[in-house]
């Protein structure tokens, strides 16, 4: 009796991790959706930071963005040499995100390998901090499910295996593996 609850306890333990993998891989596409709208969203704020510049570059240096950045970067007052290099740090950055939100309009495959795998880190971490279960569910509810749903399902097997051993259960239960 004790190794075919040792036995049991195996299976389960195995369909227990079947289970968390679901309830995982269930959260992805929602991950996904997430990070993607939180590197939109970091995009679009680098955009209206640079676009005061833009305006500039068109009015003052014929819409030469590099050109205005050089500008700033000889004028001979630290203050402004300081402000081109914060410029050019903007660019950067827009330049960036359009090329990390570029590598997301692929398969899904491409998208979770750039989302999960390969993602921004502390973009990933930002999102991991701020994300909440697409499905109607919380972490300690998927975790209070799956400890009752094994302490049911092994209760369950003891309670068959004691009618067993007083004989009050007729032969084995069908589609239960006998050790």
């Amino acid at each position: 009796m004790l190794s075919s609850l040792a036995g049991k306890c195996a299976d389960y333990l195995r369909l227990l991790l079947f289970m968390a993998a679901v309830l995982v891989g269930v959260q992805l596409p929602g991950f996904v959706q997430q990070y993607e709208n939180a590197l939109q969203a970091h995009l679009a704020e680098a955009r209206l930071s640079l676009a005061p510049f833009v305006r500039d570059a068109q009015i003052h240096t014929g819409g030469s963005l590099q050109a205005l950045i050089a500008r700033y970067q000889q004028n001979a007052d630290m203050a402004v040499r300081a402000g081109g290099s914060n410029i050019q740090a903007l660019a950067e950055r827009v330049s960036y995100l359009e090329q990390r939100l570029d590598k997301l309009s692929g398969n899904p495959l491409q998208r979770a390998w750039h989302s999960l795998i390969r993602p921004d880190k502390p973009l990933f971490n930002e999102v991991r901090r701020q994300y909440d279960y697409q499905v109607p569910l919380d972490l300690a509810a998927i975790g209070w499910g799956l400890v009752v749903g094994l302490i049911v399902m092994v209760l369950l097997d003891v309670l068959l295996g004691l009618l067993r051993l007083t004989g009050m259960l007729v032969a084995g239960h069908k589609g239960h593996r006998q050790s």
